[in-house]
């Protein structure tokens, strides 16, 4: 383990480095280099290049930044908890998921930054993965126990996969036909819920009109996943607010996030955080940590563009959990559940009418198996929606006008 008191002489030590290790970098500018200490894995040394584009705050100490950015990295890799990464690492014998992620560029489909090593002579435009073919095999051999790799990970090229976050098993896929980036994410646990929860979400946000990801459900190999666009493009990147708080040194509660949403001139930016604290009210949902929401940013520019559409609502429903009314589910935004946050909205003045919350259930879990969990879920959806409506005073569409 490598400590701070560690951290802070191997930093003195290497002030005198002429040449970098690695390289990060946005698009084609050289935002920070670094080093990593072979033994510990861990970054020792970062000298940032560019504060406009820098993950970082500029104004924090050495040792802050060293830590910051060894967070960012991790936050950066498939997670530890994601289920069949344990077939990754027997296959190839590597105890860091970091190191797969760095040997593969750490080349993202959410935002523009990439980490080049020396001698750094590769160019945005001949690896971005919006521009570019990638392999899927890393991601679908997590994904699926069928898929087998039979060459050195080095040998597939640039793959998405290898920076993608979350638990659930997830894997980036290309349309051809159509020359679309497709997110695909499968359920867990024994009710295999989250696909059709992400269906769920995004047939309400539509009815609520609250920009949303629209996601997709579809069988595949007996059992079903869901799918959603490739939010990001090569001019347009997803900001984490988990980075912005990095980014800024701010605290992470709502009042700090609105105010520096609205310095920076961001579209609507209260109100459609305002819809997220909503939707998750509605939907239960118990995931919306700082890494499930943030902004759009142009990514010449640096300027902020819009909240990113309400995305990830998969852990919601009463996800691999009993259907329980009598209390409010967890919140991971701003307060302790969901009920606390919404003492920070008006919710009336986003929704006038209430959508038939009941009918969209049913649509959305048409084809969902398991007849015990989905007549539970029925039974609980029934009894929030009336919840909402005494508690807030908001009448239902009439059926047939919808």
């Amino acid at each position: 383990m490598l400590y701070i008191t560690d951290i802070l002489q191997i930093t003195k030590d290497k002030r005198n480095i002429i040449m970098s290790e690695y390289i990060l970098k946005h698009r084609n500018e050289d935002v920070l280099e670094f080093n990593i200490d072979k033994e510990s894995n861990n970054v020792d040394y970062i000298n940032i290049l560019d504060s406009k584009f820098s993950p970082l705050n500029t104004k924090s100490s050495e040792i802050s930044k060293i830590v910051s950015f060894n967070s960012w990295l991790i936050g950066r890799s498939i997670p530890d908890s994601r289920d069949g990464v344990e077939r990754l690492r027997k296959k190839y014998n590597v105890n860091n998921l970091k190191d797969i992620m760095i040997a593969k560029y750490g080349l993202s489909l959410s935002d523009h930054y990439w980490i080049e090593r020396h001698p750094f002579k590769k160019k945005w435009e001949d690896i971005n993965l919006f521009n570019n073919r990638y392999s899927e095999i890393i991601g679908s051999f997590i994904f699926d126990r069928k898929i087998k790799l039979v060459n050195d990970i080095n040998d597939y090229f640039y793959d998405p996969n290898t920076s993608t976050g979350g638990k659930l098993r997830k894997y980036w896929k290309y349309d051809n036909k159509n020359n679309i980036n497709y997110l695909v994410k499968g359920g867990s646990s024994i009710y295999k819920q989250e696909p059709f929860n992400e269906y769920f979400a995004s047939l309400l946000l539509k009815e609520l009109k609250f920009k949303n990801t629209e996601y997709i459900i579809k069988k595949y190999d007996n059992n079903w996943v869901s799918l959603c666009k490739c939010i990001a493009d090569n001019n347009i990147e997803m900001i984490s607010a988990n980075d912005i708080c990095r980014k800024y040194g701010i605290a992470r509660t709502y009042e700090s996030l609105i105010n520096i949403g609205e310095s920076k001139h961001c579209s609507n930016f209260k109100d459609d955080i305002n819809r997220m604290i909503i939707c998750d009210y509605i939907i239960e949902n118990t995931d919306r940590h700082w890494s499930n929401f943030g902004v759009l940013r142009d990514s010449n520019t640096s300027s902020w563009i819009s909240v990113i559409p309400i995305f990830d609502n998969g852990y919601s429903l009463w996800n691999n959990d009993f259907v329980d009314n009598s209390k409010s589910s967890q919140s991971l935004s701003f307060d302790e559940t969901n009920d606390d946050c919404m003492k920070l909205v008006k919710i009336n003045d986003y929704i006038e009418k209430l959508p038939d919350i009941v009918d969209i259930f049913e649509k959305a879990f048409d084809k969902y198996e398991n007849k015990e969990r989905k007549d539970s879920l029925r039974k609980g959806i029934e009894i929030k929606q009336k919840e909402i409506r005494n508690k807030f005073e908001i009448i239902n569409y009439n059926k047939n006008n919808w």
